[in-house]
C-alpha cells in the first residue's frame, strides 16, 4: 500500500505538478479508500511497481467527478523512468474496459491546469474537455495560487 503511495507522490512531483510540502501528498499516500479500485503494473524482472491508477464508478467515494452512469479514473502515476513507454495508455485502456463491463457509458477524470503532458495524452486517447464541469479553486499553498481542474470525458461505444 505504501509504495502506492509513494509512487504517485513522486510521479506528481517528478512531473512538476506538486511539491513535496504540499498538503495533498497525504491525500496520494492515503491508498487505502482506493486500494481495491487501483490497478497496478509491476516489472517482471524485478517484481517493482511502474504504475498505477484508481478506477472509480460513480458513487464511490472518492468519485468526485461522476454523474450517474459514469466512472471516474484518478491518481494515474507512472514511474519516470517508464515514462513515454505506453503504460499510461494501458492504464486507461483498462479502466476503459472496467467500466464498459461495468455497464458504463462515460468514462471522465479532471486534469490539472499545468499538466499539459496528460492533457495531450487524454485528448489523443478521445477524451473531450467538458468546460461547464471543470473545478476552480485556491490552492491551500504553498505557493497559494488558482488552481483549474479540468474535466475531460470519452463516451464509451
Amino acid at each position: 500500500m505504501e509504495t502506492i503511495g509513494e509512487l504517485a507522490v513522486t510521479a506528481y512531483v517528478d512531473g512538476g505538478h506538486l511539491s513535496l510540502d504540499s498538503p495533498y501528498t497525504a491525500t496520494l499516500r492515503d491508498v487505502r479508500p482506493r486500494l481495491h479500485e487501483s490497478v497496478v503494473l509491476t516489472t517482471t524482472e524485478a517484481d517493482e511497481l511502474v504504475a498505477s491508477v484508481a478506477a472509480l464508478p460513480h458513487g464511490h467515494a472518492l468519485a468526485e467527478a461522476t454523474e450517474p452512469g459514469e466512472w471516474e479514473f484518478r491518481y494515474l502515476a507512472v514511474r519516470r523512468d517508464h515514462w513515454g513507454k505506453g503504460l499510461g495508455r494501458f492504464l486507461v485502456d483498462e479502466v476503459e474496459r472496467r467500466a464498459r463491463s461495468a455497464g458504463a457509458n462515460q468514462v471522465v477524470l479532471r486534469v490539472i491546469d499545468t499538466n499539459a503532458r496528460a492533457r495531450d495524452l487524454y485528448e489523443h486517447l478521445g477524451y473531450v474537455h467538458r468546460p461547464a464541469r471543470d473545478l476552480r479553486f485556491t490552492s491551500d499553498g504553498p505557493p497559494e495560487r488558482l488552481i483549474t481542474l479540468y474535466l475531460l470525458a470519452k463516451p464509451l461505444r
